[in-house]
């Protein structure tokens, strides 16, 4: 009864204590939540969708939180998955699988509002939900739900032995557990389970690709959105899995035998701290880390074996080439100069540039399946020629564009072109300069909008909320794109509110013979061909040498 009445209370009389939701776990209890722009909106955190993963658990698909009694306390935001990065914070432990419920109406309304799931990136190693690194301020001006999910990193969630004792792929496995958590809950929120979006940068792009691909995320959400990132990017897959696992043990335990068993390496691993495993994921050899961006990060998807639990059993370029994949709309793109940020030392990428420049080898990807250390010079000289007829050092915006394309643009264009056979496909370029990412280097040659410097137009970093401190292009330019996410959301047509802001009521799908696409930059505009002439170079490159069946591209 006394619930019954909290229900009716108006909105600005209740109390964190009064701000309750009953899941199909049992009660939990959020906060209101305010932003320096004076938005009011509910916070619902670090609610448990899976058991911790540790002991037995570990390296296991995750398991279904149980049931709890009484009121859980969903205030907090104090816990993050290991990461592979150097540093280390106290908020990282294997007890990290939850989600982050944000929503601008409470209690919930009537009329159920579209759902946007974010998945982060961090090239499958770094990254959190953490309201710190992902606030949700800005999005709840467009009455929207905003959901954020924790998955395990680096060895946690990806190692494998290629078999059934460690399969792997246990990051993206707990992806698709938090979306059933948001299947079964999210209507307790005020949120439409038939109106649900995935969506994520880099890795988490990916991540949206991989649930594209795999039959186990079919029916859970009705339209994705992907970042700068897809399942074709080299970076996102790893072919050396049973290696790295097992030379992972070795740094671990020197003595450890590498002839071991699956089972018995699992049992070794599961008796390790966590620490010390992380500690042992950044003492590989220095030229494994060099090139991961373009060639695979050591901890990532994988194809597994056939397997009642499997995520993914097929190559990724053969399922999106084929049709053979959720076939829902979508929405993807590249900020303008993925990699420039490899520039902000102009000097030393100098350096960079004349290495390339006298071992052309550097520039085939192990996707290309090429051995003979010839025929790699041969493609080499081929690659670069795509972008310059002299040497890198001679023209470093050709050396960065060639970064920016081998690991995004490239396979991700690719991907939309595929895709575009079967499913509405929106595709945009990032090219907005503004003061909000800082500073970034002018190369001749290149362009200036960096990977991950979108996503400071739409997200909070450290519940700094004072977008409106900064100059009014950038203020537009973050309610534009906000604009066309969330109109996605809502309606599967990224301009069908708020044209006016836009300056555009019409954006085209791509076709795979009319590539036209939405260049954001300080006014929104239609254009065609996006590096077609780079673009073209690399398919010929890829048809005249590669090695099929494709994996990424």
């Amino acid at each position: 009864m006394i619930l019954n009445i909290l229900w009716l209370l108006p909105v600005f009389f209740l109390s964190n204590a009064q701000i309750i939701v009953n899941t199909t776990n049992g009660v939990i209890q959020g906060r209101v939540e305010y932003s320096q722009r004076g938005i009011k909106f509910y916070a619902f955190q670090q609610i448990p969708y899976a058991k911790p993963p540790v002991g037995p658990l570990r390296f296991k698909a995750p398991v279904p939180f149980d049931n709890w009694e009484g009121v859980y306390d969903a205030t907090q935001d104090n816990k993050i998955c290991f990461q592979q990065s150097d540093s280390s914070s106290s908020l990282e432990t294997e007890d990290c699988l939850y989600v982050n419920v944000y929503t601008p109406v409470y209690p919930p309304p009537i009329e159920k509002l579209p759902v946007m799931v974010w998945i982060h990136g961090g090239g499958f190693v770094n990254g959190g939900a953490n309201f710190n690194s992902f606030g949700p301020h800005y999005w709840m001006e467009h009455n929207v739900i905003i959901v954020t999910i924790a998955y395990r990193l680096t060895a946690f969630g990806f190692l494998t032995t290629g078999d059934t004792v460690i399969p792997g792929n246990n990051g993206l496995k707990d992806q698709n557990l938090a979306l059933r958590w948001v299947q079964a809950n999210i209507e307790s929120f005020g949120g439409d389970v038939d109106k649900v979006t995935i969506f994520g940068q880099s890795a988490g792009a990916a991540s949206v690709q991989y649930h594209l691909m795999s039959e186990k995320s079919r029916g859970l959400f009705r339209a994705a959105i992907s970042l700068s990132g897809s399942n074709l990017c080299p970076w996102g897959f790893q072919r050396n899995y049973k290696f790295i696992a097992y030379h992972l043990a070795s740094i671990l335990n020197p003595n450890f035998d590498v002839s071991a068993s699956s089972e018995e390496l699992l049992e070794f691993l599961q008796s390790v701290p966590a620490e010390d495993i992380k500690a042992a994921t950044r003492k590989f050899p220095k030229e494994w880390y060099d090139w991961e961006i373009i060639n695979g990060y050591l901890f990532t998807p994988v194809i597994e074996t056939e397997h009642e639990d499997a995520f993914i059993t097929k190559r990724m370029y053969d399922v999106i080439e084929s049709g053979d994949m959720y076939r829902v709309p979508v929405i993807m793109g590249i900020t303008s100069e993925e990699l420039v940020w490899n520039a902000l030392d102009v000097e030393s990428f100098y350096w960079t540039a004349t290495w390339l420049d006298s071992n052309l080898t550097l520039l085939v990807n192990d996707n290309m399946r090429i051995n003979d250390t010839d025929e790699k010079m041969e493609i080499g000289e081929s690659i670069r020629r795509i972008y310059t007829e002299d040497l890198f050092q001679n023209y470093l915006g050709g050396a960065v564009q060639f970064y920016s394309d081998t690991a995004f643009g490239r396979a991700i264009i690719q991907h939309a072109k595929l895709q575009s056979q079967f499913s509405d496909v929106y595709f945009y370029q990032f090219s907005y300069t503004g003061t909000l990412p800082g500073v970034r280097p002018y190369i001749e040659g290149a362009y200036n909008v960096a990977h991950g410097d979108d996503i400071n137009y739409v997200w909070v970093y450290g519940n700094n909320s004072n977008l409106d401190s900064y100059p009014k292009s950038d203020v537009l330019q973050s309610e534009r794109y906000r604009i066309l996410l969330s109109n996605f959301a809502k309606t599967l047509n990224p301009v069908s509110y708020n044209t006016d802001i836009l300056g555009i009521s019409w954006w085209p799908t791509l076709k795979p013979d009319d590539f036209q696409y939405l260049d954001m930059n300080d006014t929104l505009s239609i254009e065609k061909d996006l590096k077609k002439d780079t673009h073209e170079g690399w398919v010929d490159v890829y048809e005249t040498y590669a090695t099929k069946p494709y994996d990424t591209f």
